[in-house]
């Protein structure tokens, strides 16, 4: 009786476990179901919403419209509101919509001025050249275009001023200058074709600046140089600085490394020339033994204010273009055109004639020996590497060859 107990027992203990493992079976088949569908519940619509919006409440903002919500002029009222209260993300979204809905109306053109504006106030500075590109290719006519151009070159110029040092103390001429290059000839454009918006004296001092970057650039090179003692490496930097970049704020410091660097590699005769020129334009570099004083020279950061008269500040870049928006008409009607001060003019002309080294040629390439402006330039001097001049190529600001007359 009791082996039979035992053994009904152990059935039903065996049956028991087996049912418990069914169960188990079926929830786990059921939660790899539910999962599956899940995931593929979160694939699906991942054109339509992002995942917090499957597995929270999500953002209205997470949600594409599919149909227009409200008139144009419902649209560009709210985009308004949103850029006087300085939500610029909201105000992009917003006037992306307008466009998207009513992209012939009557506010599309202005829409996409001002999604430029709130893109680069927001930070978005790589969108707000995407828009301005844009807006130069859809609507070349409209009265607005100065402000297109004039965005992307400063957006341009604040990507490349927002690398490093935007976390760090980093000088600017101490970074990759692609975007510096390309932000220069934007605006470079910008004063060729609307001399007299309201936008060219701001570009001609961001034009200015630009170029002394590239300047320092070079001599931040030179300098490296300096410190490892190679000394010809420096010299050709230096005399690239020299030759390129003859207006620039460098140059005091390109002609005192020349100096230094022919002196150290022994070419006393063409050191002393260079010392010679110190002499008579720039004397305080001089000891009185007539040595160089390397240190004083360097220019550093210390040109930006006397380069762009204290109104680029330390930033190279100013980040508010509120000063500079276009009104906010509905049909973009207002001509940006004003009439420079003769200051300004000549700002401007002379900022519209920089030119850039061409990236494409090697800054320790011999080159022929500079046309500048300066007295008593050496006519003739010894180069550290073989000559080996680059003749019919017009250098710097549209320098002619050595075997030419400057251009009056």
């Amino acid at each position: 009786m009791l082996q039979i107990f035992y053994s009904y027992t152990a059935r039903a203990k065996r049956a028991h476990q087996e049912g418990v493992a069914m169960r188990l079976g079926q929830v786990n088949v059921i939660s790899v179901r539910l999962l599956a569908l899940v995931l593929a519940c979160s694939v699906a619509t991942t054109g339509c919403q992002t995942v917090k919006g499957v597995f929270g409440k999500g953002k209205k903002d997470d949600i594409p419209a599919t149909q227009a919500r409200t008139t144009q002029q419902g649209y560009y009222s709210e985009a308004q509101n949103y850029l006087a209260k300085g939500s610029y993300a909201r105000a992009t979204a917003t006037l992306k919509d307008l466009r998207t809905f009513y992209p012939a109306g009557e506010y599309a053109e202005q829409a996409l001025l001002d999604q430029m504006y709130a893109e680069f106030q927001h930070g978005d500075y790589l969108d707000a050249v995407a828009s301005a590109e844009r807006f130069i290719q859809s609507y070349p006519s409209n009265p607005q275009i100065a402000y297109a151009y004039y965005v992307r070159g400063v957006a341009n110029m604040q990507v490349a001023n927002d690398g490093f040092s935007k976390y760090t103390n980093l000088n600017p001429a101490h970074q990759d200058m692609g975007y510096y290059r390309v932000a220069f000839a934007n605006l470079q454009e910008l004063i060729a074709r609307y001399p007299n918006s309201q936008y060219a004296p701001d570009a001609a001092l961001r034009l200015r600046y630009m170029y002394n970057l590239f300047a320092e650039h070079e001599m931040n090179i030179a300098r490296w140089y300096i410190k490892r003692k190679a000394y010809v490496a420096s010299a050709n930097r230096a005399k690239w600085v020299f030759q390129y970049y003859p207006q620039s704020e460098a140059i005091p410091e390109a002609i005192a490394t020349l100096a230094y660097s022919y002196q150290q590699l022994g070419m006393t005769d063409t050191a002393r020339q260079y010392q010679q020129l110190l002499a008579i334009n720039y004397p305080q570099l001089l000891d009185r033994n007539g040595n160089v004083r390397l240190e004083d020279a360097r220019t550093g950061s210390s040109w930006l204010n006397k380069a762009t008269l204290g109104l680029l500040g330390q930033s190279a870049t100013n980040r508010d273009l509120s000063a500079v928006k276009p009104d906010a008409t509905k049909t973009a009607t207002k001509t940006q055109v004003i009439q420079p001060s003769l200051q300004q003019q000549a700002a401007i002309q002379q900022a519209a004639s920089l030119r850039l080294a061409n990236a494409d040629v090697a800054p320790n390439a011999p080159t022929a020996t500079p046309n500048t402006n300066l007295p008593n330039t050496p006519a003739q001097e010894a180069e550290p590497v073989a000559p080996n001049p680059l003749d019919n190529i017009n250098f710097g600001l549209g320098l002619p060859p050595d075997n030419t007359s400057p251009v009056k």
